[in-house]
């Protein structure tokens, strides 16, 4: 049965024919014979293997086949296209291994046969560049080209990147790159990883190999590779190509991992293990991708996967069955499979069916609150610490008189200590709390911790925290005695968020050993717990910890913003580190945020309906919108606003969920694990941070790091534009929009115009048209100047021969003027024959034509490795095409003059809408100088710059990080003529 395989940049199907796709493929898997899939090659194709399929009489699948010794068909599906465009991808494209990375990779060729070639051998190294200011960002950190290319970054996007002027270019060059593995190396080396690191984690060879003469077997085999999982995954039944031609959110994620994620989804570990990173890093995929792995490593194992709220775990058991719907979902705790619940859920089950478990949960309690317990089961109110200030917090200082500052104090000190007594609480280390309290406070707190406890004892009742602590001491007293817990492994999402005795609770259900615990965390998107370490809770994960750093969910522009409020405030992790944000970088571009304040109310209110408004008539679906508000009276107003102007649209409490057709309103906590397309902040004003003014003074500093964290969870729920209002006076928190890349407002620009731009669609022509018109304008003007004197000459000479008939030397002069007249003007008429055709004697220079120059030098010895990719090539205009082959054919020229033992590369991208990218470049040899060379009047590079711009086009040329670079721009099809 042949083998789907489908690149993880699949382009996405509208409406029925993404069902007739979809029933294509599902053909072909089950059998490529199949009449009525019509799969046939290419003539004139760049890449033997191509082929293409009937979809329906319109469109067709474009298709790599490759055979392998094992004679079992596997098909790379590229996507579903009109008819003729099929036709001139499948012909244009070659499926290659990387001759670096050994990654195969789908690029672009021109059909004439110039086809991409392998990267040329890396050169000697060369000295790096000093960083200084001005100094190129890649430069600047001492990368080189041939870094670059050792990377297996292709040569036209190495020239790119080492130029790039600042982190924005070097993105932009990064998102353009061929393959998704040379967009992530680029971003990680601009993020101030080293090359060796890149080269580890994308495990590249340190020499290049020969893929010039592949077999399908080769090309098989690299598809195995790990970086090639990022890139490419096999189709293993019909929800995983369903979900592949019609899911454009999650499952992208669910078929394809970055090699670092695969390796943290995979990995043996020995004890806890904490991973972190970022928002939109990809750390729940991980959990997910890691639940299925150790299930299908032994599916009598108990997996445990779990996090802090029912949304989060509601939305971790929809996933993990979208992932794997084989997956064995366990329906009660303790059970075979996948046990998918929040914590809370587990510690009742465990104190309300404990005997199930053969926990002694009463013994537990009575230990752990100095008191006897028979009933733990009900749940303790938060109302029941007003009941116990009322009764016994009189002499409380009234910075500690609050229900939030004693339940704090329970959950992180005394619960987790273990602590049942005045004198232990006297004597107890308070680590994490930042409020100092005297003996005498102490005592004065301790009374009221006591009568609650009174009263909960009273009640039969426990919270959440003192649940956890007394299943896990049953646990442990249990495994003491039988060798025995009650999960194989522990899978934690969103650990930051949890109380140090649920995470004592999360220890005691699994014994320590080969992938026990592992937690995924990150502690700038801590907003509900107090910070606290792993190690003072029994969880030692050091030396196994890793950081994730590429963003997946969010553009680079919005989380530039992100992360600018937390900027110069340090965070730390649950290793009592600062959180190390360096190397973190988006794979995703976009619009930078909109930031807007305004004085009332009223106004903040209009901008967000008709910011919502806006976004919904672009097509974007309701769903994917969301407002976010730090309040659920802000949430209650604005939907009411949003109502009343048509905006169909719900307010999400805690137990409502998002639903189809309607723009989500929730509070920024209540958006935590979520995504949207785009996402409206409201509400980040002075009265939203009134609970850091309740704080004791000790603690406002943590409380004010959470509504940053806040603010930064909320802006990076957006996968695609934020947009951030606020009435009155903001909360200080934001980042002023003038030191960064945000705009104030986002308004209605009017198209760009340059001096030259089109008037009427009647002054276009195109390049060669124009250039003709031009050169037959200075034919006859020169004829008419220059021919016209030459006729003077030849006349006059004619009769002062008659004249001076009888002196022989005045004739023979006479005759000799003539003479050369005539010939002059003969050979004035060749001149302006040729300058009416065409420049230099060469009427047309086409691509082709520039094929066979690289033929001929390559014969004739030179080292050139060349790479032209072109579309459209026979409608590029001849002049355009013929100032490509004499730029090239001088550059090569100087190069084997200048350089003749280098290796040169050559690198043609051409497309109609964007122009005509040329470089050439070889490695300097040795004791050139390293400045830039500048054009000399009547040299080679003077007369190539004059080309460019006969064309409309520009060129540089120059030593460059070791290398000597020409760099060519050129337009293609039209350029307006100047305002007459």
């Amino acid at each position: 049965m042949p083998q789907v395989i489908i690149p993880a940049d699949i382009p996405s199907l509208d409406g029925s024919v993404r069902s007739q796709a979809y029933a294509f493929i599902d053909k072909l898997r089950k059998d490529d014979t199949t009449p009525g899939l019509h799969i046939e090659p290419m003539e004139q194709s760049a890449d033997k293997r191509a082929r293409t399929g009937r979809v329906n009489l319109f469109w067709r699948a474009v298709l790599i086949k490759l055979t392998g010794s094992d004679d079992e068909a596997r098909y790379i599906y590229l996507g579903t296209f009109p008819h003729d465009e099929a036709i001139a991808y499948a012909r244009s494209v070659v499926f290659q291994r990387n001759p670096h990375t050994s990654v195969p990779e789908v690029i672009r060729v021109h059909p004439a046969g110039v086809a991409a070639t392998a990267q040329p051998p890396a050169a000697e190294s060369t000295d790096r560049v000093l960083d200084a200011p001005g100094v190129p960002v890649l430069q600047a950190l001492g990368i080189t080209f041939e870094d670059l290319l050792d990377l297996g970054v292709a040569s036209l996007t190495a020239h790119e990147a080492i130029l790039a002027a600042d982190q924005d270019r070097l993105l932009e060059v990064a998102l353009a790159a061929p393959s998704a593995v040379q967009t992530d190396a680029l971003l990680l080396l601009g993020d101030g990883t080293s090359v060796e690191q890149v080269r580890a984690e994308f495990h590249v060879d340190t020499a290049a190999v020969d893929t010039e003469h592949d077999t399908d077997d080769d090309l098989i085999g690299a598809l195995d590779h790990p970086a090639s999982r990022m890139l490419f995954a096999y189709l293993e039944d019909d929800d995983d190509l369903r979900a592949a031609i019609e899911d454009e959110d999650f499952a992208h994620w669910r078929v394809f991992l970055h090699p670092e994620q695969l390796e943290q989804a995979t990995a043996t570990t020995r004890g806890a293990f904490r991973l972190s990173g970022g928002a939109g890093t990809g750390k729940t995929v991980v959990l997910l991708h890691r639940a299925r792995h150790l299930h299908a490593q032994d599916p009598t194992a108990r997996v445990v996967l779990t996090t802090y709220n029912k949304t989060l775990a509601t939305s971790l058991r929809a996933h993990l069955l979208l992932l794997d719907k084989t997956v064995r979902i366990a329906k009660q705790f303790g059970e075979p499979g996948v046990y998918i619940g929040t914590v809370d859920a587990i510690s009742w089950r465990l104190v309300s069916r404990a005997a199930e478990y053969g926990l002694d949960v009463q013994h537990a309690a009575t230990e752990l609150l100095g008191r006897p317990r028979t009933q733990v089961v009900r749940a303790t109110t938060h109302g029941a610490w007003d009941a116990a200030l009322w009764g016994a917090g009189g002499v409380l200082a009234p910075s500690v008189r609050t229900a939030d500052f004693l339940a704090a104090e329970t959950g992180t000190v005394v619960v987790p200590g273990r602590i049942t007594t005045r004198d232990q609480y006297l004597q107890v280390r308070r680590q994490g709390r930042g409020v100092a309290l005297s003996r005498a406070q102490r005592l004065a707190v301790w009374d009221v911790i006591e009568a609650y406890r009174a009263a909960a004892a009273s009640a039969g009742t426990t919270d959440y925290d003192e649940k956890a602590l007394i299943a896990a001491a049953a646990l442990d007293v249990s495994a003491a005695a039988t060798g025995r817990r009650v999960a194989d492994h522990v899978l934690v999402d969103e650990a930051q968020d949890l109380t140090p005795a649920r995470l004592v609770l999360l220890r005691a259900l699994v014994a320590t050993g080969p992938d026990d615990l592992f937690l995924a965390e990150d502690s700038q998107q801590r907003i509900y717990a107090p910070r606290t370490v792993l190690s003072r809770h029994g969880i030692h994960v050091v030396g196994r910890s890793r950081r994730l750093r590429l963003n997946y969910r969010t553009t680079a522009q919005n989380l530039d913003y992100a992360t600018s409020i937390l900027a110069s405030h340090e965070t730390l992790d649950m290793e009592d580190g600062v959180v190390d944000g360096t190397g973190s970088r988006s794979a995703r571009s976009g619009p930078h945020p909109v930031v807007e304040g305004y004085d009332t109310p009223d106004e903040a209110h209009e901008t967000t309906v008709r910011t919502v408004r806006a976004w919904l008539a672009d097509g974007t679906a309701p769903e994917t919108v969301a407002v976010l508000v730090r309040t659920g009276n802000d949430g209650t107003t604005l939907s009411r606003s949003l109502t009343q102007h048509g905006v169909p649209n719900r307010y999400c409490g805690a137990n409502d969920t998002p639903v189809t057709g309607r723009v989500a309103v929730m509070t920024m906590h209540r958006s935590k694990g979520m995504e949207f397309r785009n996402v409206l902040v409201f509400g980040a004003t002075t009265e939203s941070l009134k609970a850091v003014d309740r704080s004791p003074e000790g603690d406002r500093p943590g409380v004010l790091q959470r509504e940053r964290s806040l603010l930064y969870v909320a802006t990076t729920r957006a996968r695609d534009r934020v947009a951030v209002v606020w009435d009155r006076a903001a909360n200080g928190l934001l980042p002023d929009p003038r030191s960064s890349n945000t705009h104030a407002r986002d308004p209605q620009e009017d198209p760009v115009t340059s001096e030259g731009a089109v008037r009427a669609a009647g002054h276009v022509t195109r390049i060669d048209e124009r250039e003709a018109l031009a050169r037959e304008a200075l034919a006859r003007e020169v004829h008419d100047t220059v021919g016209h004197s030459l006729a003077q000459i030849a006349m006059q000479a004619a009769v002062l021969e008659t004249v001076a008939a009888g002196d022989p030397r005045v004739r023979e002069a006479s005759a000799f003027i003539r003479a050369a007249a005539a010939r002059a003007g003969t050979e004035l008429r060749s001149v302006l024959t040729s300058l009416r055709t065409g420049a230099d004697g060469l009427t047309t220079a086409s691509f082709d034509d520039l094929a066979d120059l690289l033929s001929d030098l390559k014969n004739q010895g030179a080292r050139i490795v060349s790479s032209v990719v072109i579309a459209d090539g026979a409608t590029a205009p001849s002049a355009v095409t013929r100032a490509c082959y004499r730029i090239v054919q001088e550059s090569v020229t100087n190069a084997l003059k200048h350089a003749s033992q280098m290796p040169i590369d050559i690198t043609l991208r051409g497309v109609p809408e964007t122009g005509i990218t040329l470089v050439i470049q070889n490695p300097m040899p040795d004791g050139e100088p390293g400045a830039s060379i500048a054009p000399r009047p009547h040299s080679g590079i003077a007369g190539m710059a004059d080309r460019a711009a006969l064309v409309g086009g520009t060129l540089s040329a120059g030593a460059v990080a070791g290398r000597f670079v020409v760099d060519a721009r050129l337009p293609w099809t039209s350029v307006s003529e100047l305002a007459h």
